[in-house]
């Protein structure tokens, strides 16, 4: 009797440390990499679109945008021209517009620049954007319209 006590304490005792080690992997401590993944901020975005935007586009519309964003961030940091890059930007926004049409989807400028800002809250939600830059900061790095 007083063995199977002993090992029922055993199991009781490895379960809390399997929870343990479970709830340490959920704590974000400050500065520690953020993943950021196309999957979770779809499933992010697509339900917090506007009603006219969710009825003319879809997950596989948002996901696309997604990654032709994604594309020109990395086309425009690759160049190294050490200009600012803007995370959905009037130019990320342009060059996604041109880069789906030329595939064959027609898109208007406000779904993207939706896709886009519901992009930037997820982002900031995870702890991947600190915060919208102001008009100052905007003036600071260059960009005259803020």
């Amino acid at each position: 009797m007083v063995g199977l006590a002993f090992a029922l304490g055993l199991l009781v005792l490895l379960i809390l440390i399997g929870l343990a080690f479970m709830w340490q992997g959920t704590i974000r401590l400050p500065g520690a990499p953020v993943a950021y993944g196309v999957e979770e901020s779809i499933r992010y975005i697509a339900p917090r679109l506007s009603e006219d935007i969710r009825a003319k586009v879809g997950s596989k519309s948002v996901r696309r945008i997604l990654e032709w964003e994604m594309n020109y961030l990395h086309e425009r940091l690759d160049a190294g021209s050490g200009e600012p890059v803007v995370l959905g930007g009037e130019e990320a926004i342009g060059y996604v517009l041109q880069q789906t049409a030329r595939q064959g989807y027609e898109y208007d400028r406000e779904t993207v620049a939706e896709v886009m800002r519901l992009q930037a809250e997820y982002m900031e939600s995870i702890g991947a954007l600190d915060r919208p830059v102001g008009k100052d900061e905007m003036k600071t790095l260059g960009f005259d319209d803020g």
